[in-house]
């Protein structure tokens, strides 16, 4: 005899399916002899094995990006304080999550992997400004040269942080089922970015001036590496050199790939195409 349990609205499915799965399992000893029970189909088990792949992919994440962090930055000391502020900023955004009465689903924890590779950069930022500071002022403490870096700096972080929200907030406003969709994406993001922005203007400060200590160069394999980067830097802030004497040029192009984005995308096809006709069969399943 078979027997379909659905979701009441707003209901969690996973925690909906382990407590049917308890109470079978319990109600199962009860049954006459021969009588047992068997479970024919299960939508939260894709829904699990998806959160489950997502989580791996997080964890992975986070790793590339403290080794990224600690190429470019050369000392151990130093990755520390942008590994230390990621999971902050995470940690932080399922807080906001939570409070919204938002749920961790494949939607948030996509949301939480791209936002690992966009919350260190406040950290590496601040990072890299104390390191120059200790760099040209060699009798400064680490305390001293953190208070000189972040006077030059908090005005560009708060910047660059209001530019990513102005990218991402307006996601949570698109309409439609487009809008419900993404709306959790840009909540998750830009609660993760305001955190990070905070976190850069307080925790990576302190733990700067805690951490950091003065260097020689670095030799070795990490010399090598280090200068390869400080080599492309020489060439690109050289190129931009080039650019600024010719800003005409530089205005020209962008207008000619502005163009080209507006042209492109009115040759790509949309999701939802107006004034055609077709047959589907949309299964709406609730996420954990």
């Amino acid at each position: 005899m078979p027997i379909g349990i659905y979701l009441a609205p707003g209901a969690n499915a996973v925690t909906t399916a382990k407590a049917v799965q308890a109470t079978l399992q319990k109600l199962s000893g009860r049954f006459p002899a021969g009588l047992t029970y068997l479970v024919q189909y299960d939508s939260t088990t894709f829904v699990s094995d998806t959160i489950t792949e997502v989580l791996k992919t997080l964890g992975e994440a986070f790793v590339l990006v403290v080794i990224v962090v600690f190429l470019f930055l050369g000392s151990l000391r130093a990755t520390v304080i942008p590994a230390i502020a990621v999971p902050v900023s995470l940690i932080g955004a399922f807080a906001v999550l939570l409070v919204l009465g938002y749920s961790a689903n494949t939607v948030s924890l996509l949301a939480m992997v791209l936002a690992i590779g966009i919350v260190v950069d406040d950290a590496i930022v601040v990072v890299e400004n104390v390191e120059r500071v200790m760099e040209e002022e060699p009798d400064a403490t680490p305390a001293e040269a953190t208070k000189k870096a972040m006077a030059q700096i908090t005005a560009p972080i708060i910047a660059i942080t209001l530019v990513l929200l102005s990218v991402f907030v307006p996601i949570a406003f698109i309409p439609g089922i487009s809008g419900t969709l993404f709306r959790q994406f840009a909540v998750t993001i830009s609660a993760a970015m305001v955190i990070s922005a905070l976190n850069a203007l307080t925790l990576s400060p302190a733990l700067c001036a805690v951490f950091l200590r003065h260097t020689g160069p670095r030799r070795g394999i990490l010399g090598r590496v280090l200068g390869g980067i400080d080599w492309v830097r020489d060439r690109y802030a050289s190129g931009v050199r080039r650019l600024v004497r010719m800003a005409a040029l530089s205005l020209v192009l962008v207008l000619v790939f502005a163009a080209g984005i507006f042209g492109v995308s009115l040759l790509t096809p949309t999701g939802f195409p107006a004034g055609r006709r077709s047959g589907c069969l949309l299964h709406l399943g609730a996420i954990a």
